[in-house]
């Protein structure tokens, strides 16, 4: 093992970095990394990263890589690039080239000039072509036709009348709508009373009484028909979702252990609980087709 690979290792082995994770840091290879500490930078894929290797090695241990360089410069590549002279087939072709380059230059304003004339001449013979066709396409002046005025020709002409009666056919429509829906009833809960956590309401003008619980915290559900019947009794996680279709029931009552927890819906309506403590019970008796 080398000086330098040494040190790097004990600075590695200092901060408690594996070579898994100087892999990670650095993103090079784990057995360039493995190289670099037993000293065969000459297994690195070339003197630039060699050198490059290293000083991403340095920094991730912490240590100043151009110190490094100094003192351990013998251990590492040169840096300096050298610079092969240029055989001379390679110059007399290039300058062959060149040569080549400059005389096509020398032809290009002549070039251009004579394309420059010939554009000019087309574009003279397009226009008297274009002028004779046209004076060739005027039509006599027979076949020239006055629009027919009056009756039926006119509303052809200007759909706007049409155009007036289907809005008005439209808006009469949505009136019509906006009164149907006006006069169907919408459901309401009516509050009878409360007492002490338990509050009862009345449902009116609904056609169904179906329930939807929504829980994001946990909480415990009790459902009864206040006859004896229970529909369900224990605590249930946040993140579930209970349906109830309770359309042949009188009354139900619900028993909260925290309502806090708890979105309760009624026939697809978000319910607002009247209470503000985590305890309650809430009573509904569904009045079937009744209003208020």
């Amino acid at each position: 093992m080398s000086e330098l690979g040494l040190r790097l290792k004990s600075a590695r082995e200092e901060k408690k970095i594996t070579l898994d994770e100087l892999q990670e840091i650095t993103k090079i290879q784990k057995r360039y990394l493995q190289s670099i500490e037993e000293g065969k930078l000459d297994t690195l894929p070339g003197q630039f990263y060699a050198r490059a290797f290293v000083k991403s090695y340095a920094e991730a241990v912490g240590l100043d890589p151009d110190v490094l360089f100094d003192e351990h410069a013998n251990e590492l590549p040169a840096s300096n690039k050298q610079v092969t002279e240029i055989p001379p087939r390679v110059r007399s072709r290039k300058a062959q080239a060149t040569q080549k380059t400059r005389q096509i230059l020398s032809f290009l304003p002549s070039f251009v000039a004579i394309v420059f004339i010939i554009s000019i001449l087309i574009g003279i013979w397009y226009f008297l072509q274009n002028d004779t066709v046209r004076e060739d396409e005027v039509p006599p002046d027979n076949t020239v036709q006055s629009p027919v005025e009056g009756g039926r020709n006119e509303e052809a002409l200007d759909p706007q009348g049409e155009e007036d009666e289907a809005e008005a056919d439209e808006e009469e429509i949505e009136e019509l709508v906006e009164e149907v829906i006006e006069e169907t009833p919408k459901q309401q809960l009516v509050l009878l009373e409360t007492k002490g956590n338990e509050t009862i309401y009345n449902l009116v003008a609904a056609t169904e009484f179906a329930f939807e619980i929504e829980l994001h915290g946990k909480s415990y559900i009790g459902i009864d028909n206040r006859k004896g019947k229970t529909f369900h009794a224990a605590n249930v996680d946040g993140g579930n979702t209970l349906p109830f279709d309770f359309s042949e029931e009188e009354t139900i009552q619900f028993n909260f252990g925290a309502s806090n927890n708890v979105n309760l819906y009624i026939n697809g309506e978000l319910f607002v609980f009247p209470l503000d403590i985590v305890h309650q019970k809430v009573t509904f008796h569904f009045l079937k087709n009744e209003a208020e």
